[in-house]
């Protein structure tokens, strides 16, 4: 799925149910079966407090028995991952943090029943919010083998695009929060970047140096609560701040 038309789906769900279906199979055609939506800070599981109830992770097609194996053996609490993820920035695939020396027995442990359990080739992407809310998407695959390495730019931008429209309807209940005001140099510079245009090419079709452009974009990112490019035109979007 093109990352346009996965913007344009979400940004018109009803749900946050319909909203996670899309991402799902968004990232089935990547070859990726199980997914994993958690909270990774207090301030995360805050985020989607409705009713004076926390709404739990959602998990789709994990492997049977799994879920309620990982908290038995309390694995939260030595997930390497997880426990990264509040200073993660960019996605990673779960063979490059298991093939640290410095990881303990259970913690291999975790990798090697996660395999077991029929969770092969992992990658975990960082989702941080503007009120210090971390959280991670995780993804596995049933299949052992994969015949190209993940897509991690695409996946980031789905997972982006995906807790932007997520967070919006989970969040209804209790009023979406004010969108600040964004100049329209802001929005300009955000729309181009929207496009897949670099500080430079905006420069140019601006008219402007790339300096200023980079300090428009900083300065949008900066009201949007992010400081990551991809998820501030992805809130921009949502929020019908600018129209890629």
């Amino acid at each position: 799925m093109r990352a346009s038309e996965f913007i344009e789906k979400t940004n018109a769900a009803a749900t946050p149910e319909d909203v996670f279906g899309l991402f799902h199979a968004a990232v089935k055609e990547h070859g990726f079966d199980s997914i994993g939506f958690i909270s990774t800070t207090p301030a995360a599981q805050r985020a989607f407090e409705v009713d004076s109830k926390i709404l739990p992770a959602l998990t789709v097609n994990c492997p049977e028995g799994w879920p309620k194996h990982y908290l038995a053996k309390r694995y939260a609490e030595i997930d390497p991952i997880l426990l990264a993820a509040p200073r993660l920035r960019s996605p990673v695939a779960w063979a490059d943090f298991e093939n640290q020396d410095r990881l303990s027995p259970k913690q291999r442990q975790l990798f090697r029943e996660s395999r077991e359990a029929g969770m092969h080739n992992g990658v975990s992407i960082p989702i941080h919010g503007p009120a210090g809310e971390s959280f991670l998407i995780s993804l596995a695959s049933a299949a052992s083998h994969r015949d190209r390495p993940p897509d991690f730019g695409h996946l980031h931008l789905l997972s982006l695009q995906f807790y932007v429209a997520f967070a919006g309807l989970a969040t209804q209940a209790t009023g979406v929060p004010t969108m600040p005001r964004l100049t329209e140099r802001e929005r300009e510079c955000l729309n181009w970047s929207a496009q897949g245009k670099s500080a430079w090419a905006t420069s140019m079709i601006l008219g402007v140096s790339e300096n200023t452009v980079n300090f428009h974009l900083k300065s949008g990112m900066r009201k949007l609560g992010t400081t990551n490019r991809v998820q501030a035109v992805a809130i921009a979007v949502r929020a019908g701040l600018i129209q890629p």
